[in-house]
């Protein structure tokens, strides 16, 4: 369970809360399994409180993905599309 200062904290990490998202409702697709969700953002402020950043509320929200619980990376491929797919910080390694 968060404690208040926990919350504080993940309201300073820099990520969306639901509050900030662009839609709603919010989409939530995964392109492994085809699962698919459209949440009302009042529904999900009612239920996780509007302070629950994104990333917290995605990793809620398929807390029941078969791949989420794997182990390896394989991962669960939920994300939201309307905010698009996000590059990865680091360039791939070339060997040869």
């Amino acid at each position: 369970m968060f404690t208040l200062d926990d919350k504080r904290a993940l309201q300073t990490s820099g990520s969306l809360t639901i509050t900030d998202h662009p839609t709603d409702p919010i989409e939530i697709d995964c392109q492994k399994c085809g699962r698919q969700g459209r949440y009302w953002k009042a529904t999900l402020i009612e239920k996780y409180g509007s302070d629950t950043v994104l990333p917290d509320l995605l990793a809620l929200l398929a807390s029941d993905c078969n791949f989420r619980n794997k182990l390896g990376n394989q991962g669960c491929g939920a994300l939201y599309p309307a905010l698009g797919r996000v590059q990865k910080r680091n360039p791939p390694l070339k060997f040869g």
